[in-house]
């Protein structure tokens, strides 16, 4: 088990910089994901941690111990990555190789596998040739084979990408449970939300080369300090839409949205004329009847253009006169309000539940001593 300090780290392959000015850290035992689109420089910095790529800038330090120049070889990492590199023999074999190299003696080996086999769900499978296996199963023996080599630090590259929607379910499942039983530190590179949110103890959220956020997963999804943090994150993403700030109202499209006074004022004197609302789609709630405006209440008027049915969840698309956004319902309520597409609804959201952004930085604005 290792902390891992990631400082000022940047790297250019020629004239592309794929990383800048990284700084993170990771504590003892933690399930640290790094999430973000493709190429955004998730892998490269996962490859400078493991000591496979040096950093054009910066440092990598272990419990404070600086190994940027430190070799691959002995940095005490195991690498599990998206394409499993499995020697084509049995399972039993894949997962003795890294023991029988540290010279444990035939018992002593056996006892290992069969304990790491079950700890990854394999035991039944110990005898059968990796050919043979299912993909979940493949890449099983890739984390078991990891396991067995007892490193300090273990690195995750999208290890469940190519894995099918039920398999990919349910090895997120058993890899938080194996990391609970083996307290150790992991780094988890993924471009899925779900996995970083459901597995992660705190996610770096990146974007070209940059961390735009690090935090639990209730302060990413709930309180994004950017609006591609919040875009990105969400199913469907959060919604951003213009407003004018006005002496009296927040307006959309010239119409009236909310009148606190205390947000008003405290836009006006940061010298804001226009911003970016955010809201997540399950926070808005939809009502066919005109809604009057009122404290600690945004009502947006809109019509219904597109109507998406998810299975455990219904997608509103809603055009206001200036605006589009999105609202998330589920099939009961839906159902009872019987919506369809054309018609003029009345949309509510919580002043709590919405954040302001600058529209030239796409950075969250602090309204009134709070988050925004």
């Amino acid at each position: 088990m290792v902390s891992v300090r990631i400082d000022n780290v940047s790297k250019s392959f020629g004239s592309v910089q794929a990383l800048r000015n990284v700084s993170l850290e990771i504590s003892n035992g933690e399930f640290f994901a790094i999430l973000g689109p493709s190429g955004c420089g998730k892998t490269t910095l996962l490859r400078i941690i493991a000591g496979l790529e040096k950093p054009t800038k910066g440092r990598v330090l272990f419990d404070e111990i600086d190994v940027t120049d430190v070799p691959a070889e002995i940095r005490d990492v195991s690498m599990v990555f998206q394409f499993y590199a499995l020697y084509p023999t049995t399972v039993f074999n894949n997962i003795a190789l890294p023991l029988r190299s540290r010279g444990l003696s035939p018992s002593e080996t056996r006892e290992r596998v069969v304990e790491i086999a079950k700890l990854v769900g394999i035991e039944s499978i110990l005898n059968a040739h990796v050919d043979r296996l299912s993909v979940a199963d493949k890449q099983k023996v890739a984390l078991a084979r990891a396991i067995a080599k007892e490193p300090q630090l273990y690195l995750l590259d999208e290890p469940l990408t190519i894995l099918d929607p039920v398999s990919r379910v349910i090895m997120r499942a058993e890899l938080k449970r194996i990391q609970k039983e083996l307290k150790q530190t992991i780094i988890y590179v993924t471009h899925d939300q779900i996995e970083a949110l459901t597995l992660a103890d705190k996610i770096a959220v990146m974007n070209f080369g940059v961390v735009e956020q690090v935090g639990t997963s209730s302060e990413v999804y709930d309180h994004p300090e950017s609006v591609f943090v919040g875009w990105f994150l969400g199913e469907p993403g959060m919604n951003f839409v213009e407003a004018s700030v006005e002496q009296d109202s927040l307006r959309i499209g010239g119409k009236p949205v909310l009148s606190e006074r205390r947000i008003l004022e405290d836009l006006k004197s940061k010298g804001y004329e226009k911003v970016l609302t955010g809201f997540r789609a399950e926070h808005v709630k939809i009502s066919k009847t005109p809604v009057t405006r009122l404290d600690g209440v945004a009502v947006i008027e809109g019509v219904v253009r597109v109507i998406e049915f998810m299975g455990t969840y219904y997608v509103v698309d809603v055009e206001s006169d200036s605006a589009e956004f999105k609202v998330k319902m589920d099939p009961r309520i839906f159902s009872n309000l019987s919506i369809g597409e054309g018609e003029r609804v009345w949309c509510s959201i919580p002043l709590d539940k919405i954040l302001f952004f600058d529209p030239d930085s796409s950075k969250r604005i602090d309204v009134g001593g709070g988050s925004g």
